[in-house]
């Protein structure tokens, strides 16, 4: 994986890490990449999640899937 990537990663799992409540963490989670994050970051980050899943956080993937 390139650096660019890896800190995608990395932001990804450190929101979910963060969020101030545990109740639907993937909610806040998807809300905050609406939020802030581009269209291609979203979209790196989603191929990242399809081919390498296992380096992104669960709470991360169902994000992704409510986005």
């Amino acid at each position: 994986m390139e650096y660019h990537q890896e800190h995608l990663v990395r932001m990804a799992n450190q929101i979910a890490g963060g969020v101030p409540s545990r109740e639907d963490v993937a909610g806040q989670v998807s809300h905050h990449m609406q939020q802030f994050w581009t269209p291609e970051m979203l979209k790196e980050l989603s191929e990242i999640a399809v081919n390498t899943p296992d380096c992104i956080d669960a709470e991360v993937h169902a994000a992704l899937a409510a986005l």
